[in-house]
């Protein structure tokens, strides 16, 4: 595989996890876009927020969206909000995993909240999947599904799908 596999979805779409898995089924290496900035600043993503802000972060997302131009062959996922720095380009394949808010919502839980600060209010939470979703479709090469799916069926799915 020449091409970088990007995942790109709402908060708990299982981007990360999803990620994790395909890149050690394809033997390849896994980046985190998340992780990156936070390795980066030495700040958790809520503390990095809560310090900077939004706008601060979203540049973050930008320098990282240039940088992965120059490899090839890696499984990325990225932030809820990443597919804004995000080209689509002949180096990328764009994957979105896709899941209803209310699917994401209860998967997460009150302890995946606490990690998401734009998940800390319901109805914030829902405007912002309701202004994404499109922006999703639209950014993504291909769309999965990933209700009722293990990260295992997913990861076979999406070998199939690769070739």
């Amino acid at each position: 595989m020449s091409k970088n596999v990007i995942f790109i979805g709402f908060m708990g779409c299982g981007k990360s996890t999803v990620g994790k898995a395909l890149a050690k089924a394809l033997k390849t290496n896994f980046l985190d876009t998340d992780e990156l900035i936070k390795q980066r600043l030495g700040k958790e993503i809520r503390e990095i927020f809560a310090e900077f802000g939004e706008d601060f972060f979203r540049k973050e997302e930008q320098k990282i969206a240039q940088e992965l131009k120059c490899l090839n062959g890696v499984v990325i996922a990225t932030g809820g909000g990443f597919y804004k720095a995000l080209q689509r380009d002949e180096n990328s394949l764009i994957i979105y995993l896709k899941a209803n808010f209310e699917f994401l919502h209860n998967r997460l839980g009150k302890k995946g909240f606490a990690k998401r600060p734009l998940f800390k209010d319901k109805e914030k939470a829902r405007k912002l999947f309701e202004e994404r979703f499109m922006e999703y479709e639209k950014k993504a090469h291909l769309i999965i599904n990933v209700e009722g799916k293990t990260p295992k069926k997913l990861v076979a799915e999406l070998i199939k799908e690769l070739g």
